[in-house]
């Protein structure tokens, strides 16, 4: 007997973040947090609770991947 795989849905604003957020490149430079941003900022309250929490893992690795230090705390959702 076969098992069904399950994959969450995603919704279409979450696609849109999670697309430019592979598309950039370490190390993230200014105009990829402008980018990143725009959208993050536009389609935040459409997210799922999930979904935000799934954001969150692509503000921490733009955190991480940084290429001046100075430009993490341009990044949105960064206190």
């Amino acid at each position: 007997m076969k098992k069904a795989i399950v994959t969450p849905k995603k919704s279409l604003p979450f696609c849109e973040l999670e697309d430019l957020f592979l598309e950039l490149k370490k190390p993230y430079g200014h105009a990829d947090i402008v980018r990143f941003n725009l959208l993050y900022m536009r389609i935040y309250k459409q997210l799922e609770r999930d979904e935000r929490r799934q954001a969150e893992t692509f503000v921490d690795a733009l955190i991480e991947g940084v290429e001046k230090e100075e430009l993490r705390s341009k990044i949105f959702g960064v206190v």
